[in-house]
């Protein structure tokens, strides 16, 4: 199962966003039971900040700026994050040991 990725943007720059975070999602081939929240809250002036939340957990979060190039980092960023994340969470689930 490759999981849930809710979009709870409010602007363009979040929604292209989303579709550059998917699509970097998607290529790590992601395997997770648990949703990925991509959320927007409106900052000071005309900017925004992603946040990206998995169990209420914040993964990664940045200021958005009006630049592919930019929003291309930051995506393979914050899914290589959340890779990690997963990776962490597998390795702990591995590592338990029921007496």
């Amino acid at each position: 199962m490759m999981g849930i990725i809710s979009n709870d943007t409010k602007t363009k720059l979040g929604n292209d966003f989303y579709d550059l975070f998917y699509k970097e999602f998607t290529k790590l081939k992601i395997g997770a039971g648990k949703i990925v929240v991509i959320q927007e809250e409106l900052t000071f002036g005309r900017t925004t900040k992603i946040m990206v939340i998995v169990e209420g957990e914040v993964i990664a979060e940045f200021i958005t700026k009006p630049d592919e190039e930019y929003l291309q980092e930051a995506a393979e960023y914050s899914a290589s994050e959340v890779f990690k994340y997963f990776k962490k969470l597998e390795s702990q689930s591995k590592s338990i040991f029921q007496y």
